[in-house]
């Protein structure tokens, strides 16, 4: 099978197709990311704040600048309150450990309701090599409430997943172990790895509810303090999302004997199957019934949305554990995935995703902006889904994007899912699209072209059109059969760069002309009147453009096509 998109020799391997090769197919990943490369990840700081911002009754202090701050201060579109230490030069000179201690303190007399500190190392505190939790411990001990050091430094891991990983060891080691042992709470489940994004956590309460069973901890949607230090004796842990519960539920599994079981609440089969298995742990009676009504119901709220959206392509990308489910999800909507992408997704997210989706299918892990936007260009999907990141990128080539985690309404449960259908059917149908798509979706087939046309382009190193026709000391020459690359030459130019208004070489367009005279177009910066008058003589098409050289050679293929202009320029 033919890879859609080229890849950097750095990257190879971070991009696979799906295929029955098993492991193989896999992509690699947990990785760093290329140096240069501009990667849609952030941060382990970042990271760590997107799974404890949500904890409400403690004190969130950032040790370190304030830009750090000030960027860890919003989550999920919500803005939260932070204190830093606001760490400057002098203090990274000198130390910053005194004035933790000051602001640790001041923070818990502006807030004494709080029923603990969470204090977050950051780059320059990490670097400088501040012993925070001795501080902390000193803090805890003096103040009578946990004061617990997060780990999560820019440079401890490769992306936002080791946030995650900081992030739990600060809440097992500092509150839920705090907490008394006791009896197993009956009827009593923890939700591990659920953030309560626009309603979820409600949706997935109530269908627990219905099973007789109550949420001791939900972390970190619905964690306290005092909630933390009872979930060791909650009768089940429900892992909702790998990447930020499965590392909790295995340690509490072992230190308090806690039973695990990963489910996911989005689309209907899983959902319908975490209720069954949840409902056959707790010994419940009626279970399978009651989601089989529930299924039938919300396919039939559903059904208005799903003709709309029946064989449209859709692409996800976005953090991690619920590529598989939501692929499954919008398979269940009749949509075609055509590819499942993570910027720090681990194996077992893309084995299990991989299950789900069709031979052929696009895995990628960690990718940046230059193979997202190729990826859009030549597959062109209906819909892209994904995080903020990525929506401006997808807007501007005129592709339709939806956030995930959303923004809107909740896509948890039966009604998420219905939600969900409602959303995107609305979303693609919306008069604007009409008005920015390219023409790929209407009219006549595009004409196939014939075998062996050959395109020069006139570039310095490969990846840009980068050099004036004039100015061009070499050019590199495609064969193309239809839209796939056969061959690749260089063609280097007799006496290099020549200046057109050089009175003495004004029969330099006719020698570059005459060595690119088997090409059918000529890609470049920018060419002057002489060169564009002797190229229409040859019939030699010249196409300007400051593309990357993929998206400009599929742009010169529409206009030899007569797509685009064919007055000898392009914009």
């Amino acid at each position: 099978m033919e890879m859609p998109i080229e890849v950097m020799p750095e990257r190879t391997g971070h991009i696979t197709l799906k295929s029955d090769c098993g492991e193989a197919a896999l992509p690699r990943c947990e990785q760093a990311t290329v140096p240069g490369v501009i990667s849609q990840r952030a941060c382990a700081l970042y990271g760590a704040r997107w799974m404890l911002a949500a904890v409400k009754d403690v004190i969130h202090l950032v040790h370190g600048p304030v830009g750090c701050a000030y960027n860890a201060g919003t989550v999920r579109r919500k803005s939260y309150s932070i204190a830093t230490t606001c760490l400057e030069e002098r203090d990274i000179i000198f130390g910053g450990r005194e004035k933790l201690r000051r602001t640790i303190t001041e923070a818990v007399h502006l807030h004494p309701e709080a029923e603990g500190v969470l204090v977050y190392v950051t780059c320059a505190a990490g670097l400088i090599g501040e012993d925070v939790e001795a501080i902390c411990r000193e803090a805890s001990s003096t103040l009578g409430r946990p004061v617990a050091p997060v780990l999560c430094p820019g440079f401890c891991g490769v992306g936002q997943g080791d946030g995650h990983d900081a992030a739990a060891e600060a809440l097992l080691e500092h509150f839920i172990d705090r907490g008394e042992p006791g009896p197993v709470l009956e009827n009593s489940v923890n939700i591990l790895g659920e953030f309560d994004v626009q309603g979820d956590l409600k949706e997935i309460e109530k269908l627990l509810a219905h099973l007789g069973l109550n949420i001791v901890c939900a972390v970190s949607g619905r964690a306290t303090v005092e909630n933390m230090s009872r979930a060791r004796r909650a009768a089940l842990n429900i892992v909702h999302c790998r990447r930020t519960g499965q590392a909790m539920a295995d340690v509490m599994e072992k230190r308090y004997g806690i039973p695990q079981m990963k489910v996911s609440f989005f689309g209907l089969e899983e959902t319908a199957r975490a209720l069954k298995a949840v409902g056959r742990f707790f010994h419940r009676d009626g279970v399978e019934r009651w989601v089989q009504d529930r299924v039938v119901a919300a396919r039939r709220q559903a059904a208005p949305y799903l003709h709309r959206l029946a064989g449209k392509r859709v692409a996800v990308f976005f953090g991690a554990s619920r590529m598989g489910s939501m692929a499954k999800a919008f398979r269940e909507l009749g949509m075609e995935l055509i590819m499942a992408g993570s910027q720090f997704g681990c194996r077992e997210d893309y084995r299990e995703a991989g299950r789900c989706l069709d031979e052929g299918t696009l895995l990628l892990d960690d990718a940046n902006e230059r193979e997202l936007t190729e990826f859009l260009r030549r597959r062109r999907p209906h819909l892209l889904v994904g995080g903020t990141r990525e929506k401006f990128l997808a807007h501007k080539l005129g592709v339709p994007f939806l956030v995930f985690p959303q923004e809107t309404s909740p896509y948890a449960g039966f009604n998420g899912f219905v939600n969900l259908a409602r959303e995107v059917a609305v979303l693609l149908d919306a008069p604007v699209w009409r008005l920015v798509r390219p023409g790929w979706e209407s009219g006549p087939e595009q004409p196939v072209l014939p075998e062996n046309v050959k395109v020069a382009v006139a570039s310095r190193d490969g990846m840009y059109v980068d050099e004036h026709f004039g100015r061009a000391e070499k050019f590199l020459v495609f064969t193309l059969a239809g839209r796939k690359v056969k061959k690749i030459e260089v063609r280097a130019v007799k006496g290099g760069a020549v200046n057109c208004r050089d009175g003495a070489a004004r029969g330099f367009p006719g020698e570059k002309l005459d060595l690119l005279e088997d090409c059918r177009a000529v890609v470049c910066l920018a060419a002057g009147h002489c060169a564009r008058e002797r190229a229409a003589e040859k019939g030699l098409l010249i196409m300007e453009t400051s593309d990357a050289v993929p998206a400009a050679l599929d742009d010169c293929i529409r206009m030899i096509n007569g797509e685009g202009r064919t007055d000898g320029s392009t914009n």
